[in-house]
């Protein structure tokens, strides 16, 4: 495939996958909107057609609409490799969210810068979303825990991009304000 073919296939895979399915929150806004944004700052800092794509893909696995094995057979090793790399394993994902989030810096510790990229364009995504509304479903305490451990993520990730180091600081004093 393509560099631009590989990104047209994952962002209409991720499409086809999440159609119907919307951001936790009363304005219904589409969660395609969510990997958009996601995909958009990732090219933005510089991120590699792969990088691009896994951004459109990255949360397949972990909300369980496709495996690993689906993502590498689809669009190749690579771009497996990146969505595995933002993936939290089941055990983790069960995590109260302080603790999910000091998992997640640890395993982005060793992570490639790629896969670093990918994961600061979705703590962005959120933080924003969060600046302007707080799902429902989610408790003060759990968006401010949220808000809170994204610092711990972007200790680890921040060095791969002076781009998405000023878009995580707007983002982060935004959702911090918003936060009651």
């Amino acid at each position: 495939m393509t560099d631009a073919s590989i990104v047209t296939s994952a962002l209409r895979y991720a499409a086809e996958i999440y159609d119907g399915i919307y951001r936790p929150g009363s304005s219904r806004a589409p969660f395609v909107t969510h990997l958009s944004e996601t995909a958009e700052l990732v090219a933005r800092a510089g991120g590699t057609p792969d990088e691009v794509a896994a951004a459109w893909l990255h949360d397949v696995v972990e909300d369980g609409h496709a495996s690993l094995a689906t993502i590498r057979e689809q669009f190749g090793s690579a771009i497996a490799a990146l969505v595995e790399a933002v993936t939290d394993p089941a055990d983790v994902g069960s995590l109260p969210i302080k603790e999910r989030k000091t998992a997640q810096a640890a395993r982005l510790a060793t992570a490639s810068d790629g896969a670093k990229r990918i994961k600061m364009g979705e703590q962005i995504s959120i933080l924003r979303a969060l600046a302007v509304e707080r799902p429902a479903s989610w408790s003060v305490e759990r968006c401010t825990d949220y808000v809170a451990g994204t610092r711990q993520v972007a200790a680890i990730c921040g060095d791969v991009s002076a781009f998405l180091n000023d878009q995580f600081a707007t983002a982060h004093t935004a959702a911090e304000k918003a936060m009651p």
